[in-house]
């Protein structure tokens, strides 16, 4: 089967702007970006994770505290039954609360405020005035077919709110059954649950206006599916049957983040469960039936996060909380503190070709369940880290696309792999939102260049610090060249900072490959040298950089005319 060709953008919906929002991207602000992307050629406009998360000040679309339910900070107030129109200003209402860093950053504690206080004002008018009648049964009608996990999402809400934490082992009500009975015969909670019942139900219904212009712009809703779930969310407190809360899933230590000492020395700890795949099993995975269903009734195609996991997944015998007590312990000793349980692959490493054979069969056994949930969705598979050999091939064969990120495609003679010799089942694209926009990391691994130049000749330098300076300069240079030689660059020209022939160079090649999918970062496409996460970090900026600039200023943009003039020159739609 032959696969259309396409290119895509990453744009966060915390991330887009319009006229009027409320200090965070929404829904109008993505219906905006859709019809841009349909203006400028853009295949698939691509999203990080949608479901509904935690109040922490800077929370992470991957911690969500339910596989299904959506994020209500992301509604467009204007469009909500019983909002009072013309809004106030969202700037003069309320001061900020979080973190300083002005316009150009989320401030969720404060768009929490705002938006909480307009939604239960418009949800009093909603519940007591005559005009919202026929919505008020339209609403009552979808609340009945949802099933359960709306009710067990509403509660666990509830039960947070009241308890002051989603951490539910605090609770004092550590029963499901008795917890959704107390709450049922409490008159103010079950005002509250409807509360929460209502706003999932306002966000299906704007997620389904986005879709339908997405369908009318010919523009693809890129998805993104976490490998794992928050063990404080509400399918864990009460389907935790399926969970197995003795480990937490995470990622080996690779060495590539010095700037966390926890994670350069263990790996990445993200306080996620492991699955009891074999429980899961005996109702044919209904749990993740319902997740990838739920998915296709917004988006077209979905990123699974950590596709690795379902073959084997790094786990610690710890949640993130007690990292700081283990960073400065010996694997010994850390082994003693968990009742001689070690950091290590899960449910067995690949260190036996029966143990090989045995984790591909999982995976693709996993996989395949799956992908029969939503048969008709195009799905990419993020298989980056310590990728086993037999991953590959496996995502080939079931026709789930692996990334390729070009500087780390080497073979074995030390040689950048062309883009005409990539895989079609593939999407190619220089960063994710983990990583430094390519801009970045390119003028980073040039002045690391330079500085290893200057070290040779400056003879008033330590031996050891000049040895540093030109062992980091060889490998910077070495990605260099890498990348010139994957965009047709001369050594000469690929030894210069940033510009816009690299650039023009660099995305013209990656488009040019054979991958199906090529994407970049909106950070990449507009020049704006920001980061949207640092892996084993929490809080400052993390999640929350904005586009300086609304869809309608960004159509005036030449950037846009740029990926325009390139998706088609390289037959790309």
């Amino acid at each position: 089967m032959l696969l259309k060709r396409m290119s895509g953008v990453l744009i966060p919906l915390f991330s887009m702007r319009r006229e009027g929002d409320a200090g965070i991207g929404d829904l109008l602000a993505l219906e905006e970006w859709v019809r841009w992307a349909g203006a400028h050629g853009v295949g698939f406009l691509q999203l990080l994770p949608v479901n509904a998360i935690g109040e922490d000040d800077a929370p992470s679309p991957y911690s969500a505290i339910s596989s299904v339910a959506l994020e209500p900070l992301y509604l467009s107030l204007e469009r909500v039954p019983g909002v009072e129109l013309p809004l106030p200003p969202y700037e003069a209402q309320l001061p900020s609360l979080q973190l300083p860093g002005g316009d150009d950053y989320v401030d969720y504690a404060r768009v929490r405020m705002y938006k909480r206080y307009h939604l239960s004002r418009a949800f009093e008018c909603f519940e007591s005035q005559a005009c919202y009648t026929a919505q008020r049964h339209e609403f009552e009608a979808w609340v009945q077919a949802q099933g359960g996990w709306l009710q067990d999402y509403a509660c666990f809400r509830v039960l947070s709110t009241a308890y002051g934490t989603s951490a539910w082992w605090q609770w004092p009500e550590q029963q499901p059954q008795q917890a959704r009975y107390r709450v049922q015969a409490c008159p103010d909670a079950r005002r509250a649950l409807r509360y929460e019942c209502w706003l999932q139900w306002l966000c299906a219904r704007e997620w389904a206006m986005v879709r339908r212009v997405a369908d009318e712009a010919g523009v693809l809703l890129m998805g993104d599916v976490p490998i794992g779930i928050s063990v404080a969310s509400a399918d864990v407190y009460f389907e935790r049957h399926l969970f197995d809360m003795n480990w937490s899933g995470g990622a080996p230590a690779e060495g590539n983040f010095a700037e966390d000492p926890f994670t350069a020395k263990w790996g990445q700890n993200w306080g996620i469960p492991l699955y009891r795949w074999d429980v899961m099993e005996l109702d044919d995975f209904a749990w993740w039936r319902r997740r990838i269903r739920k998915l296709g009734e917004i988006f077209g195609m979905y990123r699974i996060d950590h596709i690795l996991g379902f073959y084997r997944i790094f786990a610690f015998p710890w949640m993130p909380d007690r990292n700081p007590e283990f960073l400065p312990l010996s694997g010994d000793e850390a082994a003693a503190r968990c009742e001689g349980r070690r950091p290590g692959f899960r449910p067995r490493p690949d260190d036996t070709p029966e143990n090989r054979r045995a984790n591909l069969m999982q995976g693709d056994y996993l996989l395949k369940r799956l992908l029969q949930a939503a048969p008709g969705l195009k799905v990419i598979g993020e298989d980056l880290g310590c990728v086993p050999d037999y991953v590959r091939p496996d995502l080939s064969r079931l026709r789930i696309a692996g990334f390729k990120i070009p500087h780390w495609e080497i073979d074995e003679q030390n040689r950048i792999i062309k883009g005409d010799s990539y895989n079609p089942c593939s999407f190619a694209t220089y960063a994710t939102h983990d990583f430094p926009p390519i801009c970045n990391d390119w003028n980073e691994w040039y002045e690391h260049v330079q500085a290893g130049k200057a070290a040779a000749v400056d003879s008033s330098m330590s031996p050891s610090k000049r040895r540093e300076l030109l062992r980091v300069g060889r490998d910077c240079a070495r990605v260099l060249a890498w990348l010139g030689d994957y965009a047709g660059l001369s050594a000469e020209q690929c030894m210069q900072p940033w510009g816009q022939g690299i650039k023009d160079a660099l995305f013209g090649a990656l488009f040019a490959s054979r991958s199906a999918y090529a994407a970049l970062m909106w950070t990449e496409l507009f020049d704006v040298p920001v980061r949207l996460n640092t892996p084993g970090t929490e809080g400052g900026t993390n999640w929350r950089p904005r586009m300086p600039f609304t869809a309608a200023q960004a159509a005036a943009m030449q950037q846009g005319d740029w990926l325009k003039r390139l998706s088609r020159e390289k037959e790309r739609c």
